[in-house]
């Protein structure tokens, strides 16, 4: 009962993550790289003060990590920022349902280089992502301004879909190294790598409007890196208490269903029935990688 409920929670806290981008998007539309900044700053922080209150060992960092842990912090803060505006030009629940396609990359890497064993199930799930890819296309259009909309978000969410792919490889690559010994540390790491080089692009390209981004992006982004770091701890919590054949498919298709309900509530969004069964194909499609 504890799994079940620490899934939905996980759930929850990351598509409150989504909304919050969104809602920003929304109302200020620029800042990618210093809000993700911030997002990352206060994920990292929720790590640190989660270690301090629950471990009084500390975090044990190692030389050997850091390879691991700055290049996933590289791909990680390339990710964030290309999600950020992918969910500024894109359907809210079509850009989460395509980024949850992420996992493709690990699963490969497991059946490449680590030699897993296929599953019906594995190719199964390869082909209906490709018709949840065909069936959620978005419509096109004349106007000019849509096609380019219309072409930043394909751009930006499928660039960001592979990052967030590579970022779970060098994950598990690390997992492999230290044998899961160094799951935090990795990722204060990677965080505070993501912190600081998305923060020093925003400081170049944003210039002037850097203070005003703050002010305006900071009650969104630190509540969202908060959203984000109790994800990542609650993800990392529910794995030692159920297997990962069922946290996997199950916390994957929660999330796809409750962010296309959101996307209808909160924001309006309208969806072809084509669409909509491309959302639910991709839904099991994600459930069938993970089993």
């Amino acid at each position: 009962m504890i799994g079940y409920l620490c899934i939905v929670l996980a759930v929850c806290t990351s598509l409150t993550e989504g909304l919050l981008i969104k809602q920003y998007n929304k109302k200020h539309e620029k800042g990618g790289f210093v809000f993700t900044a911030i997002i990352s700053l206060f994920s990292m922080l929720f790590f640190l003060v989660f270690d301090l209150i629950t471990d009084k060992k500390g975090l044990t960092f190692s030389v050997e990590m850091l390879p691991y842990a700055i290049a996933a912090g590289i791909v990680y803060c390339v990710a964030s920022v290309l999600t950020f505006f992918a969910l500024k030009y894109g359907s809210y629940a079509l850009t989460m349902l395509i980024l949850s396609y992420s996992l493709i990359f690990t699963t490969i890497y497991g059946l490449i280089f680590l030699n897993e064993r296929v599953k019906v199930f594995t190719y199964i799930g390869f082909v209906l992502i490709a018709l949840s890819l065909f069936f959620v296309r978005v419509q096109k259009t004349e106007e000019d301004q849509q096609k380019k909309n219309l072409f930043l978000w394909l751009l930006f969410v499928f660039i960001s879909v592979a990052c967030a792919g590579m970022f779970g490889v060098i994950q598990r690559m690390q997992q492999i190294r230290f044998e899961d010994a160094v799951t935090r540390e990795f990722m204060v790491i990677a965080l505070g790598s993501a912190t600081v080089i998305s923060f020093g692009i925003g400081l170049y390209s944003d210039k002037k409007d850097c203070l005003q981004i703050l002010k305006q992006g900071l009650p969104y982004a630190a509540t969202a890196g908060v959203a984000n770091g109790a994800t990542n701890m609650l993800s990392m919590f529910v794995y030692t208490l159920m297997p990962i054949s069922i946290v996997s498919p199950t916390s994957a298709g929660v999330k796809i269903v409750i962010s296309f309900i959101l996307s209808c509530l909160v924001f309006k969004e309208k969806f072809l029935k084509r669409q909509v069964l491309g959302v639910v194909l991709g839904g099991i499609a994600v459930v069938l990688l993970n089993i």
